[in-house]
């Protein structure tokens, strides 16, 4: 049977690629620092995940996995030797060393390499900056899509939403998983700002509509009748966007609606203080809110919602989130003047900005 070796036993790595992986004919080994879960995984060898969508709960019990911790070298190296395939799931800025502990494996078995982070081209991206002693690892860049919502660490078990999406660059000629249901071979760049817009630009404009209105989650934003419109009419206005951006007629509609119903479910309880924070990265130049904004508004589209976000943040005070107070002095106290063309750079098109959105 194929071995995979999967860096990060976190609710993602044990609720979404490991039943991946085996549903792929392999065999799953997770690496951890957390010495506790390590043995928790060695001991039972098993753990159940609850899948909830708006029909109700789905269970699925995972069976035949083990881990070793990621300090125990002399098992790491020998299952990372064995290994035909090896994944990530740990967060963007602890894959560049992991790739490392890969890269420098010095032997010459056909491998694959698949960072499964929200990151742009994780995997390629971070395997440019080490040159590899195996000729024969391959790098394939995911798209991957799944809500799993913050749950306290008592056991293996995990609750996730049924949804889940594995988008794989179809533009290499790898084929590590299966086409099906959860996993697709397409075009990357449209998949991950597809992603990137509608669903986590939808997700930030909803936080700060919900921060603004008191909601306390995601689902209460989605369950009042202007919240229900306002997240409509916005993810209407970044389909647009994205079909400006990707040159497709692509039929976005059920896809929409899907993210909406995944958002309106009330056993994920997803705080808006937890989407919402960062703020500085997820109101940056290119990023979720400014790179759609920035086509609708060349292309003299409608923007509401993206009005009714940029004021909100500008007038209002979020201490509670984390980042919103240290962006609010270095960057929203400033003007509107100053982020157009000082945060965002949008160069000589300032006018346009101030009539659409206020100077």
């Amino acid at each position: 049977m194929k071995q995979a070796v999967h860096f990060g036993a976190g609710n993602i790595g044990r609720g979404f690629i490991a039943p991946t992986l085996q549903a792929n004919s392999f065999n799953v080994t997770f690496v951890d620092v957390n010495e506790n879960l390590i043995d928790q995984v060695n001991e039972k060898n098993q753990y159940k995940i609850s899948s909830l969508d708006i029909n109700g709960t789905r269970e699925e019990h995972i069976q035949n996995v083990r881990a070793v911790s990621l300090n125990d070298k002399k098992k790491l190296k020998e299952i990372l030797l064995n290994a035909d395939l090896i994944s990530t799931s740990v967060g963007p800025k602890f894959v560049e060393s992991i790739f490392q502990e890969v890269a420098l494996l010095d032997h010459e078995k056909e491998q694959v390499f698949i960072a499964f982070e929200n990151m742009y081209r994780a995997s390629s991206s971070t395997s440019k900056k080490f040159k590899s002693l195996n000729p024969n690892l391959n790098i394939i860049d995911a798209v991957v899509d799944k809500i799993v919502p913050p749950q306290p660490m008592r056991s293996l078990d995990v609750i996730v939403e049924t949804y889940g999406s594995i988008i794989l660059d179809d533009s290499t000629l790898l084929r590590p998983l299966e086409s099906s249901e959860i996993v697709s071979y397409k075009d990357y760049e449209n998949e991950f700002y597809k992603k990137l817009w509608l669903l986590n630009g939808l997700h930030l404009q909803l936080a700060y509509f919900g921060l603004s209105n008191e909601n306390l989650y995601i689902h209460e934003v989605i369950a009042s009748t202007k919240g229900k419109e306002f997240a409509e009419k916005a993810v209407k206005n970044l389909s647009e966007a994205y079909s400006i951006f990707s040159k497709t007629d692509e039929v976005l509609d059920e896809f929409c609606r899907t993210i909406i119903n995944r958002f309106a479910l009330p056993d994920i309880n997803d705080e808006v203080v937890r989407i919402a924070r960062n703020p500085e990265i997820k109101f940056a130049k290119n990023e979720r809110f400014e790179y759609p904004l920035r086509l609708l508004i060349s292309n003299s589209s409608e923007i509401d919602t993206f009005r009714t976000v940029f004021d909100i943040i500008i007038n209002e005070d979020f201490q509670q989130v984390d980042g919103f107070t240290s962006f609010k002095r270095a960057v929203l106290t400033k003007g509107k003047t100053y982020i157009y063309n000082e945060f965002w750079e949008i160069q000589n098109n300032s006018n346009n900005y101030i009539e659409r959105l206020g100077s």
